[in-house]
Parts: structure tokens; C-alpha cells; sequence
């Protein structure tokens, strides 16, 4: 069965369950039930029903697994994250490209480049296979100071490297930084391979 349709299954599941369980936990006499039986049907309905939320994640991250070892096998696989350490820079957009394949875009909420300014925060901004040996990638970026004026004119830069890659999984890191309070925001970038 194909992932999705597993996917689709544990939905349907997620709603005819609780529906199933409140149906077995319902009496079947006529007499309405005392406030300590509904009490005690409600916490068993509860349990159950959290019982299968907690095995339903579980099978949610196993197949997300499954997924992510098919399409990016961990010698092919090369992750891309990207950090904000200058205050009040709220992205709009970042886009990444490896060896001219089509680029990849995210654009950002408000709630999003909020969350980017976050101390440690760092986000996967593309995951993707490749083969060994040596790669282009280019990483760009536009964005608000928080305190511009409307009419100001976006920041944003732009940044072009060539990477290593061997039959281990890759990470690179790109950090949107500024070397001093005045300076330009710049992009730098960091590789780094899990231990053998």
C-alpha cells in the first residue's frame, strides 16, 4: 500500500475510533446511567481514545521515516538549515539551489521570521539527494528590518559556494550574520558530516 494511502488510513481511523469507542462505552439498558458510571465510561473513552493518538504518531513518524530513507537515502542525503543572528531581520524569502537545479523558495509569515530571530534557532530549508563529489549552491534572501519604514527598500544578499559531498550524509549551515552593529548583513556557510 502506498505511503499516502497509509497516511489516509490512520486519518479515518483517527475519526471513526472515538465514534467506535463511544458506542461500545455507552450502556445498552434503557435506564440512564448514574453521574459515577458516565464518570467512569468518559475516563475509560479518554484513555482510549489517547491511547491511539500516542500509536497513531507513532505510526506517522515510522512512515515519515520509511519516506525519508526512499527519496533521500542517508549517502546521498544533504540537508540545508538556515540561521538569523541579526536582530530585527524579518525574512520574506530565502531560496536555495544545487547545481542549477530549479530553486527551492520558502516565503515566511510574520510568525515565521519572528520565529527565526529566536536565540539558536536554525530551519531546514531544503533536503534533497545528490552524489558524490563536488556540488554549486546557491542561497539567497530577502527581507525587512523591523523598525524600516514602509517604504524602504528590502535587505537582502546573496551567496555562492562549491561543497564537498562523499557518501556520508551532508549538512551545510547558512547563517544570515553581520560582523559588527553597522555593517551589511552577509550569508555564511558552515559543512559539517555526522562521526563515522
Amino acid at each position: 500500500m502506498p505511503l499516502s494511502d497509509c497516511r489516509k488510513s490512520a486519518g479515518l481511523m483517527l475519526v471513526a475510533l472515538p465514534v467506535a469507542l463511544l458506542a461500545l462505552a455507552l450502556p445498552a439498558k434503557a435506564a440512564s446511567p448514574s453521574a459515577a458510571e458516565l464518570e467512569e465510561q468518559t475516563l475509560k473513552l479518554d484513555q482510549a481514545v489517547q491511547a491511539f493518538k500516542k500509536e497513531a504518531l507513532g505510526f506517522n513518524t515510522e512512515a515519515q521515516q520509511v519516506e525519508d530513507d526512499v527519496l533521500f537515502p542517508p549517502h546521498a542525503r544533504l540537508s540545508v538549515y538556515l540561521s538569523v543572528k541579526v536582530p530585527g531581520l524579518l525574512l520574506k524569502e530565502v531560496s536555495v539551489a544545487v547545481d542549477g537545479n530549479a530553486p527551492q523558495t520558502f516565503a515566511y509569515t510574520d510568525r515565521d521570521a519572528k520565529a527565526m530571530l529566536s536565540e539558536g534557532h536554525m530551519q531546514r530549508v531544503l533536503r534533497t539527494a545528490v552524489g558524490a563529489g563536488a556540488h554549486r549552491i546557491r542561497i539567497s534572501y530577502s527581507g525587512q528590518m523591523a523598525d524600516a519604514k514602509a517604504d524602504a527598500p528590502p535587505v537582502g544578499d546573496s551567496y555562492e559556494a562549491v561543497f564537498d559531498k562523499d557518501q556520508r550524509e551532508t549538512n551545510l549551515e547558512f547563517s544570515i550574520s553581520r560582523r559588527t552593529r553597522l555593517s551589511k548583513a552577509g550569508i555564511s556557510m558552515t559543512q559539517w558530516r555526522p562521526k563515522k
